[in-house]
């Protein structure tokens, strides 16, 4: 992989003190570990008033967690209505960037207000599939994990390569010993459209039964134009 990488990018509302909500923006960064010392960060655009070209800033990411491949995980919020960014790391003396090949990443800061608290609204990720992404399945009155009816709810984002796809989790409960396939329910297009050099993200629900008190694990799979993507957490799986 490259130097550094964009995993995913959103924008929600954010709930206040006043029980109200503000746009806030989410980052999540995948990185290689060329050195300990290294500065990882999102260069966001804030958009002005109109006629008005907006102001461009960077904000340092966190590091969050290693995973395997020698990669770290770096992530980001900001209270800030972003509408397009770029993803920097500064390592070794030298600057990586992933700025979608030149065209930068855009979200729609003024549609993800309209969403309920928590909620995305606005969102564009890197890979072809991603799991994992937190809010994913506020909008259908669901959070990530098994239910009190034993029903596991997974929540998925994907680009929206072509209209025919499949989206869906392969899981155990018994340590791969055996295994079951479960597709999933698409739920919405989320903004801003696709464009000819960025592909909209699309959220779905897989809900597989597993039964109450159930713990195991999962990978997700996307089935589209021929190709299938996974998203198996690094090769760790996911685990419920």
């Amino acid at each position: 992989m490259n130097a550094v990488a964009l995993l995913y990018g959103d924008v929600g509302l954010v709930p206040t003190a006043d029980n109200g909500g503000v746009p806030g923006a989410y980052f999540s960064v995948l990185v290689q570990n060329l050195a300990y010392t290294k500065l990882v960060g999102i260069w966001g655009h804030v958009p002005g008033a109109p006629g008005t070209p907006g102001t461009w800033s960077f904000t340092p990411c966190s590091y969050s967690h290693s995973v395997p491949g020698n990669l770290e995980i770096w992530t980001l919020f900001n209270a800030l209505p972003i509408d397009q960014f770029d993803v920097e790391n500064q390592a070794l003396g030298n600057i990586y960037w992933d700025n979608n090949a030149g065209y930068n990443n855009s979200l729609d800061p003024i549609l993800a207000a309209t969403v309920f608290e928590g909620a995305i609204g606005s969102a564009v990720i890197g890979p072809a599939v991603l799991a994992g992404v937190p809010a994913v399945l506020t909008q259908a009155g669901q959070v990530p994990g098994v239910d009190s009816n034993g029903n596991l709810h997974v929540g998925v984002l994907v680009q929206n390569i072509a209209y025919e796809k499949q989206v869906g989790i392969v899981y155990t409960t018994n340590n791969w010993t055996t295994f079951q396939n479960t597709f999933g329910t698409f739920l919405q297009t989320l903004t801003p459209a696709s464009t000819p050099h960025q592909l909209n993200a699309e959220c779905w629900e897989i809900v597989a039964a597993v039964g109450v008190g159930a713990t195991g694990q999962f990978a997700v799979f996307y089935n589209v134009g021929g190709a299938t993507y996974w998203d198996n957490n690094f090769g760790l799986n996911y685990s419920f």
